[in-house]
C-alpha cells in the first residue's frame, strides 16, 4: 500500500517507512508522518463509499461524526419457507390442543411451550422484514440501533472499551435463525466453513450487526469500522 505525503502530496518511499517507530518521512519534502495515520488516511478514500448497488446509505455528519443505516429489506424469497412453516407450525399446535382439551385441559396446557415458539418465529419474520440498523460513529463512541416493530435494541460503546470490529464466527442459536430467515439459508450455505458475521467485540460481549447484509457489505462495513476504530485508538 502506498503512503501519500500529506504536506506535498507525492508517494513516500518504502524506504523511509519505519514500522518500529510507525515513522513514514517524505523525502520529497522531509515532513514527518505517522505511518498508521497514513494507512488510516488511504483507507477512508478507499472506504468512502459503500459497495456499488448497495442500498446501505453512509451518511458524513459534522466533524468526524458519520452514520451508517441499514434500510429495512421488506418480503424476501428466503422468508417465504419460514412463513409456511409457522402456518403448518400453528395449524397443527391448533388441532393437537383442541383434540387434548376434548379430553382434559390440564392435558392441552402442555402445548403452551409450542405455542410461544410459534410465536417467536413469527415475531422474528416480522421483525426481519422491518429492522432498520443504524450505526452512528462519533470521534470517541460507537452507536449500534436496532429498530424493529418488537424489540427494538441500542448499544452504546466508547472505543476505549472495544477491543476490536471484525468478521467472525457467529454462535447462532435455534432462537437466533428463527428468528432471522436470511440467516437461516446463510447458515445452510456455510455449514462446512461455519457462518461469520460482523461483530462488535467489547469487554461487555460480542454484538453482532447487519446480520441480513450480503457478503460485500458486510466486509465494507468491517473494514470502514476498523478504520475508525484504529483511528480513534491512535489519537
Amino acid at each position: 500500500m502506498e503512503l501519500i505525503c500529506t504536506t506535498c502530496k507525492r508517494t513516500i518511499d518504502s524506504t523511509n517507512i519505519n514500522v518500529v517507530t510507525d515513522l513514514a518521512k517524505c523525502g520529497h519534502c522531509g515532513a514527518i508522518h505517522k505511518a498508521s495515520l497514513l494507512v488510516s488516511t488511504v483507507e477512508d478514500k478507499t472506504l468512502s463509499e459503500p459497495p456499488k448497488g448497495s442500498k446501505i446509505e453512509l451518511t458524513k455528519e459534522y466533524g468526524d461524526n458519520f452514520q451508517i443505516f441499514v434500510p429495512k429489506k421488506g418480503v424476501s424469497f428466503s422468508d417465504i419457507p419460514v412463513f409456511f412453516f409457522c402456518i403448518f407450525w400453528f395449524g397443527f399446535i391448533s388441532f393437537w390442543t383442541w383434540g387434548a382439551s376434548q379430553g382434559s385441559i390440564f392435558f392441552a396446557m402442555f402445548s403452551i411451550p409450542f405455542w410461544l415458539v410459534g410465536l417467536f418465529m413469527l415475531t422474528g419474520i416480522i421483525n426481519g422484514i422491518n429492522e432498520t440498523q443504524t450505526i452512528k460513529v462519533g470521534k470517541s463512541s460507537l452507536t449500534l440501533s436496532k429498530s424493529r416493530l418488537f424489540n427494538s435494541k441500542k448499544y452504546e460503546y466508547n472505543f476505549k472499551d472495544i477491543q476490536s470490529i471484525k468478521m467472525t464466527h457467529m454462535k447462532a442459536s435455534p432462537f437466533s435463525v428463527f428468528s432471522n430467515p436470511k440467516l437461516m439459508w446463510r447458515l445452510q450455505r456455510s455449514f462446512e466453513a461455519g457462518l461469520t458475521m460482523p461483530a462488535i467485540i467489547a469487554g461487555s460481549g460480542t454484538q453482532y450487526f447487519f446480520e441480513g447484509a450480503n457478503d460485500a457489505e458486510q466486509e465494507w462495513a468491517t473494514k470502514f469500522l476498523e478504520n475508525k476504530l484504529r483511528q480513534a485508538k491512535n489519537r
